[in-house]
């Protein structure tokens, strides 16, 4: 479904593209299991979370298809559906793909990366310092996706940017449950500190050690205050 205005045929804008409600419905329950708003052993029950959003049973009970394939969600015969008791394995074991491909990204972004992206990554990365000092996390959380979004389009493959993205709805519903933790915003800068310095130093090897390690670190981390 696409939001179409007759100002943007008219002056020739690019019309915004309108989430279907399956998809809003989906990720606001997926967000809501990994943030940890809905905590593992939880009954979802449709018409409960169907009268939350506003919607009908139908985009519910497909949200929850996908979620069990997910494995994040588990039906149970004559008793219902339930948050996963394995759910933050399954968090785990999505995020240790991110951080494989993720840092073959930055492996790829060192090697191809000309200085003036490079002097926007050193922007970008000091414009962080101030907002971890100002303690401004909503606008940290933005930067942060920003941080590592010129990392994936430097390193020019669409294939593995692509395989990426189609995670990205998990991380950032778990950089949510991250920012949770004062600890893990200061780590969490020191880390985006070191892989940039890598990828200013031109070496490939340490970037990519350096993002797998920061991804992975952080999952851990935060999956054991759970």
């Amino acid at each position: 479904m696409t939001g179409i205005k007759s100002s943007d045929i008219s002056f020739g804008i690019k019309p915004e593209y309108v989430k279907p409600l399956r998809e809003l419905v989906l990720e606001s329950i997926r967000k809501a299991i990994i943030s940890g708003e809905l905590e593992p052993g939880q009954q979802l029950k449709e018409r409960e979370l169907a009268d939350h959003m506003g919607t009908s049973t139908t985009p519910i009970k497909e949200a929850l298809r996908i979620l069990s394939h997910e494995g994040l969600v588990e039906t149970k015969p004559r008793k219902g559906t339930f948050v996963s008791q394995m759910v933050n394995t399954s968090i785990k074991e999505i995020l240790m793909l991110k951080a494989s491909l993720e840092s073959l990204l930055a492996r790829l972004a060192t090697i191809k990366m000309n200085e003036e992206q490079i002097n926007e990554l050193e922007k970008q990365i000091n414009l962080m310092e101030q907002l971890v000092k100002s303690n401004s996390i909503e606008r940290l959380k933005e930067e942060n996706t920003n941080f590592h979004m010129l990392i994936r389009e430097a390193g020019e493959n669409m294939i593995i940017f692509q395989m990426v993205m189609n995670v990205v709805s998990f991380d950032n519903a778990f950089r949510d449950r991250t920012y949770k933790y004062s600890e893990e915003i200061e780590e969490g800068y020191k880390e985006h500190r070191s892989i940039f310095e890598a990828i200013k130093e031109r070496n490939p090897e340490l970037a990519e050690e350096r993002m797998k390690m920061h991804i992975l670190r952080s999952a851990e981390s935060v999956l054991e205050k759970w």
